[in-house]
């Protein structure tokens, strides 16, 4: 069969002339081979469904893995040798009190249409991080520049009183609210330009000024939140909605291969919803000649089972992130093969408790208490879970950070908890449920096919054993997961997080009051204070107070801490090149080659 190339990534690309006008997939020992420019590829299998493809919203590790490939940062952190490269950006300085940060962009950085990657192209994609129309899920990584926070204030009183005035007003003809809706926007993106500390001085130079010091600020602008957008083709793919004065970006323009434009060593050439993804080596990055294959290709499994037939069938050349929830898992690591690997991981498996007063149903919440928290996280015996349930050897989890992930830092393991149902029993009763009493209606949520149910079945028995409370089990598919748990619409959830640049923020800014990523609805002043006074110091004093800020969130337990995660991948050694297993989960995959 053949695929045709996307009509835009053909657009102003001479060096095409280089390129098959076509992808040829020929049937090769049961598995596929694609030619491009020369150079063969590779395919990855994973059971996980992506959940959003914009990089300014998304979260979920499945999806940051395949976008980032399609766009390059300002700078590239290379989690091998954890080292910072360049990226968009040729060259940074900063001034002498570190506030100020001036980036250089390299001449030779374009989009896949061939035109420039510009300044403009980061203030742009910034602006939509702050702007709470797109809800982004990591809005709180932007706080430390100079006036982010006043601006996304601003504009979502903006729209709170759009929404007034147009509940308490009698009803207006279509232009008249879109003139308003319009007239609004233009005031909001005036102010950002006036206030925020993100300004293009010119096409090749960005400027960016924090309120302080940020020390791991470099780490920050590597992450994908901080990618440029093509300007153009998102403008395209953006309406103004005069019924709630938003703006709104169409979620299918980010996987569709004739709209999207990226920047980074791939460019988008397929996308099956649920199936599979095709990125093909774009011949406009600056740096195409060094990209060890000419394309990568992901399938998606429906479950574990699957997955492990695709990669044994030699369907896949890779599995990737294999879940260390499901069986499967255990029997490989056991296995002795030289193709199973594995590593730490500067991760954390959980359950969010929902802290909100009210459930979603309007129902008390009696895990507003963290008294009831606490309880339910003293009733489980997390080692019963790794030995019985998991059967690989996870850390258990006292900490939300890992112990020794985190270069200088010392998480507070002592203000964890340990296994103790007699205190669980007597916390219940302290808050008002003797014996269990009045614990009715909780359930857990969670996502189907990856063997979180056999975790889910474990604590769901040991509550009922430990503390006589019964609670229902919630099955979902991953999308309707992922919707629930973002709305706060569940009691408890199943919840992972992997951290996403080598410093403790990257995991403590997630339960931050207001936080994108803050499931759990977790609130508690102090700890929001503890963070905003780590966020005017450096060096060990800032790691000192973030400690404390752990040390009250695990007194609290917004979470049920279960493991530290232990990652495992699949690959032949001798077939595979350029791979590697590490504390982090990342993949360069413009460094990976086959030798077949």
């Amino acid at each position: 069969m053949t695929t045709d190339l996307p009509r835009r990534a053909r657009l102003g690309v001479t060096l095409f002339a280089t390129l098959a006008a076509l992808l040829t997939l020929v049937g090769c020992g049961g598995g596929v081979e694609i030619e491009s420019n020369g150079k063969p590829g590779f395919t990855f299998v994973t059971s996980a469904n992506h959940n959003e493809f914009d990089p300014q919203r998304m979260s979920w590790s499945q999806d940051i893995r395949i976008v980032r490939e399609m766009f390059r940062p300002l700078v590239v952190l290379d989690f091998d040798t954890m080292e910072f490269e360049s990226g968009v950006a040729e060259s940074w300085t900063h001034s002498d009190d570190r506030r100020t940060y001036t980036f250089t962009l390299r001449e030779d950085a374009l989009w896949a249409d061939g035109s420039p990657v510009t300044a403009s192209d980061f203030v742009y994609a910034w602006r939509r991080a702050m702007m709470p129309d797109h809800a982004a899920q990591y809005f709180e990584l932007f706080l430390g520049i100079d006036g982010a926070k006043e601006f996304f204030d601003f504009r979502q009183q903006q729209i709170t009183e759009f929404a007034r005035v147009s509940a308490s007003s009698d009803a207006q003809g279509g232009a008249s609210a879109a003139d308003a809706a319009q007239a609004m926007l233009d005031l909001a993106y005036a102010t950002f330009d006036e206030t925020v500390g993100v300004t293009a001085v010119d096409d090749r130079t960005l400027e960016v000024r924090l309120t302080e010091p940020i020390d791991y600020f470099l780490s920050l602008v590597s992450f994908i939140t901080f990618v440029p957008n093509h300007q153009p083709s998102v403008e395209a793919a953006t309406e103004l909605d005069p019924a709630t004065g938003m703006v709104r970006v169409d979620p299918g323009y980010w996987s569709d291969p004739d709209r999207h434009v990226g920047n980074g060593p791939y460019y988008l050439a397929e996308r099956r919803h649920r199936e599979s993804t095709l990125l093909v080596a774009s011949p406009t990055y600056w740096a195409a000649d060094s990209v060890a294959n000419g394309w990568v290709r992901e399938l998606i499994a429906s479950d574990v089972q699957a997955a492990l037939l695709t990669y044994r069938t030699g369907e896949a050349d890779i599995w990737v992130a294999i879940p260390a929830t499901s069986p499967v898992a255990a029997d490989l690591l056991n296995s002795g093969r030289p193709d199973v690997h594995s590593a730490p991981i500067a991760g954390t498996y959980y359950y969010n408790f929902n802290c909100l007063p009210e459930l979603s149903d309007g129902r008390p919440n009696p895990l507003h208490d963290p008294r009831v928290r606490r309880a339910f996280a003293l009733a489980v015996d997390r080692q019963v879970i790794i030995d019985q349930v998991t059967g690989i050897d996870h850390p258990v989890a006292r900490t939300f950070i890992p112990p020794g992930s985190m270069a200088g830092y010392e998480p507070p393991v002592d203000r964890g908890v340990t296994y103790d149902p007699d205190a669980a029993r007597a916390l219940l009763a302290e808050a008002g449920y003797p014996n269990g009493q009045g614990l009715d209606g909780l359930s857990i949520l969670y996502n189907t096919g990856q063997g979180h149910d056999n975790i889910a079945q474990a604590i769901k028995g040991m509550w009922q054993r430990e503390l006589n409370v019964n609670v229902a089990l919630d099955g979902l598919d991953m999308k309707a997961f992922s919707t629930r748990s973002r709305e706060h619409q569940f009691s408890i959830a199943r919840g992972s997080w992997i951290g996403d640049y080598p410093d403790p923020s990257t995991f403590l800014d997630k339960m931050r009051l207001g936080a994108g990523n803050n499931d759990a609805s977790y609130a508690n002043p102090e700890y929001n204070r503890l963070l905003d006074l780590a966020a005017t110091q450096t060096g060990d004093q800032r790691l000192a107070t973030l400690a404390e800020a752990e040390a009250v969130m695990m007194d609290d337990q917004p979470m049920l801490l279960l493991y530290q995660y232990v990652f495992i991948y699949c690959w032949d050694p001798d077939r595979i090149e350029g791979a590697y297993a590490n504390a982090w989960g990342r993949f360069r995959f413009e460094k990976i080659s086959v030798n077949d």
